[in-house]
């Protein structure tokens, strides 16, 4: 009887340590998704209103140069749009207790990576416009077009820069989660096991 209590006792602290971690990546993902929500609420919030306001202004433009500017704020915020609903789709329909441990360090990391190749494409725009409307003032009969599609590029890459410096910041603040769930995990060339701290 006391063999079999103790078989128990150890298959209730083992089962036990796999629901704790089961629940520390939930809690995880849940988190991770919500601050991927957020964000692609707030790019989708940037978009609308971006594209309403530009949309309205580019109806009465002060100037060529101006309506060029609203224009591509506009092709700017449609793109931004594109990528804001599918982000946000996935965060309200991916279930966090669906994922698995490879899954979940697969997806953040994915997102860690495109958010910082976001971000040196967001410097990119940004000298880009500058270098537009350098351009500006040796190419006359383009000058309007280069300093609208230039104020347009560093407006939009730099608020992406600082959106995507903010993104990064929220994932890297929840970095600590996934090491401590991975910190539970060994794996070796014959196998792969938790590790029990007493």
């Amino acid at each position: 009887m006391k063999k079999y209590l103790f078989i128990a006792i150890i298959l209730a602290v083992f089962s036990w340590d796999a629901v704790a971690q089961t629940t520390d990546l939930t809690s995880f993902n849940t988190e991770r998704l919500q601050v991927n929500k957020v964000g692609m609420i707030v790019l989708g919030s940037w978009a609308l209103g971006n594209m309403a306001t530009n949309g309205v202004l580019l109806s009465n433009p002060s100037s060529n140069e101006q309506a060029h500017f609203y224009r591509m704020n506009i092709f700017w915020n449609v793109v931004n749009l594109a990528l804001a609903v599918p982000g946000l789709r996935h965060s309200m329909i991916t279930d966090p207790s669906s994922l698995s441990l490879a899954e979940t360090v697969a997806e953040y990391s994915s997102m860690k990576r495109i958010v910082l190749m976001n971000a040196a494409l967001d410097v990119a725009y940004i000298t880009g416009g500058f270098l537009m409307k350098e351009m500006a003032k040796t190419r006359e009969n383009k000058r309007d077009i280069l300093r609208g599609y230039g104020k347009s590029l560093i407006l939009q890459g730099g608020f992406l820069l600082a959106f995507d410096a903010v993104l990064y910041m929220a994932l890297q603040s929840k970095s600590k989660g996934l090491t401590n769930i991975l910190d539970k995990v060994t794996i070796t060339t014959e196998s792969i096991g938790l590790v029990f701290r007493f």
